[in-house]
């Protein structure tokens, strides 16, 4: 799972730079059917605020032949998740440098406010929130909605 998010992310570090901002929220959920490896079957959704159409478009597609994947385009990420990770993308951009042994120069094309939040919905690994904070975002676990009161 870990190397799944890490993935997006990278594809969307190279898909951002000289791109201008649009100011709106966009979406890619992915079922990973990992079943045939022995893995899981993951559900999660990647949204981006702040950015042009193509950044999903780079996001949303097949994972690879080794995992099966089924992309859905969608205007926000469904709200019913387990867990949030919400991450600026110049920090995701940044930590994308680093690895690779390149300055820490803050691309001026992707603007302070463009974000990356990462919804868990199935398959969500036990260390998910641990992994959020070391890269750098925010950790949000889903609040349940209280009882029905019983008449």
């Amino acid at each position: 799972m870990k190397s799944v998010f890490i993935l997006a992310a990278f594809g969307l570090g190279f898909a951002v730079w000289g791109m201008p901002s649009t100011g709106t929220a966009q979406a890619c959920k992915q079922t990973l059917d990992m079943t045939s490896a022995g893995g899981p079957k993951v559900v999660q959704c990647h949204e981006v605020t702040d950015m042009p159409q193509s950044t999903i478009n780079a996001m949303c597609r097949p994972a690879g032949a080794q995992t099966r994947t089924v992309p859905e385009r969608l205007e926000k990420c469904p709200a019913t998740y387990v867990g949030l990770c919400t991450t600026p993308l110049r920090t995701i951009q940044s930590n994308l440098r680093r690895l690779q042994g390149l300055p820490d120069e803050p691309d001026p094309n992707v603007p302070e406010t463009a974000t990356i939040k990462a919804y868990f919905y199935e398959g969500m690994p036990p260390n998910a929130p641990e992994t959020c904070a070391r890269s750098g975002g925010k950790w949000a676990t889903a609040q349940k909605a209280p009882a029905k009161k019983r008449q």
